[in-house]
């Protein structure tokens, strides 16, 4: 079973690429051939190997593959087939390009960072400049990236009721997925111009007609800003504290993620 858990924690994220063969170097002066990391496997400091039996058990851990990699200072793991990269005391985890930290239930080091970035980065957003769709009285407020003609976007907006019901506050930015050239980027325009921005959104979502307009507006600066910090489709919800949730998600699911949360 926690083999399957260490499984999935990998398999969360595209592995992390199997490192060069290093070729042994020519003899010279007669010096004696330096040993390849597969020569030295056996020399593998056994903190990294503890880790993992303290991870998933000795028995699945004797199945686990565990060598020095070509980068000093990181053991090599193969895994199922799959292969990643531990530091040699066993505490931090590579997986696709993250750090994990393991002795933090696998804290995502990376992402942690990345949260800082985004936090930052919408700073440059007024929220004159978003579509707010307010509760009666606001508890969290989550910012999403939308599109107007994205199924999850549409069904997440008809749920906007259940939403403001929980306290969420819900702050609309513009990423129209076909870029400035699309017909949803024009139709977008046309919400932010609009007298009446909610309604015009509230038509939008339900793919009814929004008369044209034009006017100084930031629909092509939220879609940069999305492609900056990573969004890569629609619906996109992005937390206080930075954590971008990719996806679709209910009402009740939405609310206990950020109650959890906010006790962090």
């Amino acid at each position: 079973m926690r083999k399957v858990l260490l499984v999935s924690l990998l398999s969360s994220a595209v592995f992390a690429a199997e490192p060069p063969v290093v070729a042994n170097p020519p003899v010279q002066n007669n010096e004696p051939v330096k040993e390849t990391p597969k020569e030295v496997a056996k020399e593998t400091p056994t903190d990294a190997k503890s880790a993992l039996k303290s991870l998933i058990g000795e028995e699945a851990a004797s199945e686990i593959q565990i060598q020095p990699s070509a980068l000093k200072g990181l053991q090599e793991v193969v895994l199922e087939g799959n292969v990643f990269y531990m530091s040699e005391d066993g505490r931090y985890l590579i997986r696709g390009g993250d750090i994990l930290d393991l002795k933090e239930k696998g804290k995502n080091i990376t992402e942690e960072r990345r949260n800082g970035i985004r936090v930052s980065a919408m700073k440059e957003l007024k929220e004159d400049e978003m579509i707010i769709f307010k509760p009666k009285e606001t508890k969290y407020v989550v910012n999403v990236f939308t599109d107007v003609d994205c199924f999850y976007c549409v069904k997440l907006h008809k749920d906007m009721s259940k939403y403001n019901d929980q306290g969420i506050e819900v702050r609309y930015i513009a990423f129209p997925r076909g870029g400035v050239s699309s017909a949803a980027y024009k139709t977008m325009v046309s919400v932010w111009c609009a007298e009446d921005k909610h309604l015009a959104m509230n038509d939008a979502k339900n793919a009814k007609p929004v008369p044209q307009k034009e006017c100084t507006n930031p629909v092509s600066k939220h879609f940069e800003l999305g492609r900056k910090l990573g969004v890569s489709g629609t619906p996109a919800l992005l937390m206080s504290n930075g954590e971008l949730l990719p996806g679709y998600v209910p009402a009740e699911k939405l609310v206990q993620f950020l109650a959890e949360n906010a006790k962090k």
